[in-house]
């Protein structure tokens, strides 16, 4: 008999049940983009990601300054899930030996430059010798407005809604990977090495009080949508035609011979807003977002349904189960 493959999440189930259940100043623990704590008269949001060379990214076409933002922006993305303003950061990072001063002046250089945009200061960390790159940032927010939005209010008939544009990472990943300038495809080479976390977005997300449910898009919509199902204990369905696939992706898709839908679906780190509302709000939801973040779009993509799972129904009609097909760092070949 074959065992089911420990995924991804299969880990991160385990975890949860060793610690058990959030209480006390923890209001919100393992399962959502950071953990809520409850601290005299202010509420935090403390979020970590790990960034490692080979897995992550690779140095043949990031810069230290890329890696920098792009491992501030992945940080940074998850307080912007639930609508928090950044605060602090602590930076723990291991060096193959001996590390190269210029590449560390850049790291830390486009690190903090992100950080500073968006008003967050670094206020420590670790260094060590390590066999590759690695890079592990903790981020600490405070909920502002209306309070943290969090994965597990969706409800059935909401409009499931992104921010932006999906699969243009993975597609800007593709192109340098293939050896292709980045120059030949900006748009989405920047997509990837410059991601721009949606904190005035998520923000106002927050502050209107109107969305139910949220979390960033770091996998792929067709996992993260079902985390986000998953947790309010519903389903989703994905209307392919309504994915938001931007000319450039599209452009990519047909240079490499790609599938852009692909892409959009399980291609991962667009550091977009997924969440969950009342139909009838969604005008002045995109109102907002527009006026706060400079015009960015809202893209309805599908609806929260009874059951569970996720659904992609394609043009012809025809209902395909995604669920959890996006990135997983344990799938075989992901990683």
């Amino acid at each position: 008999m074959t065992s089911a493959p420990f995924t991804e999440e299969a880990i991160i189930r385990l975890i949860s049940r060793a610690v058990g259940p959030a209480g006390g100043e923890l209001i919100t623990g393992i399962g959502d983009d950071a953990a809520v704590i409850a601290a005299g008269q202010a509420t935090w949001l403390v979020t970590t990601d790990l960034l490692v060379q080979g897995v992550h990214f690779n140095l043949d076409y990031t810069s230290g300054g890329d890696l920098g933002h792009r491992a501030m922006a992945a940080n940074l993305s998850d307080l912007a899930a639930m609508g928090a303003v950044p605060r602090w950061g602590l930076l723990s990072l291991g060096l193959p030996p001996p590390p190269r001063r210029r590449f560390v002046q850049e790291l830390i250089d486009g690190m903090l430059a992100l950080g500073r945009e968006h008003g967050l200061v670094l206020a420590g960390g670790d260094t060590t010798a390590a066999p590759v790159v690695t890079i592990n940032l903790c981020l600490i927010g405070e909920a502002a407005g209306a309070g943290p939005v969090t994965r597990d209010g969706a409800r059935p008939g909401d409009a499931v809604c992104v921010t932006g544009w999906l699969g243009a990472a993975a597609a800007g990943l593709a192109w340098l990977a293939a050896g292709r300038s980045a120059a030949g495809a900006p748009e989405v080479a920047a997509a990837h090495l410059r991601p721009q976390p949606r904190l005035a977005a998520g923000r106002a997300l927050a502050h209107g009080g109107l969305v139910h449910a949220m979390m960033d898009v770091s996998d792929g919509i067709a996992s993260d949508l079902a985390r986000l199902a998953a947790a309010g204990q519903v389903g989703a369905t994905v209307q392919a035609g309504r994915l938001p696939i931007s000319a450039a992706t599209s452009r990519a898709a047909g240079e490499l011979g790609a599938d852009p839908l692909a892409w959009a679906l399980s291609g991962g780190e667009d550091f977009e807003l997924l969440f969950t509302c009342d139909p009838a709000d969604l005008p002045a939801i995109t109102a907002a977002v527009a006026q706060a973040a400079g015009g960015l779009p809202v893209t309805r993509v599908g609806e929260i349904t009874a059951g569970e799972g996720v659904r992609l129904i394609r043009a012809d009609g025809r209902a395909v189960d995604i669920t959890m097909a996006g990135f997983d760092h344990f799938k075989p070949g992901e990683s």
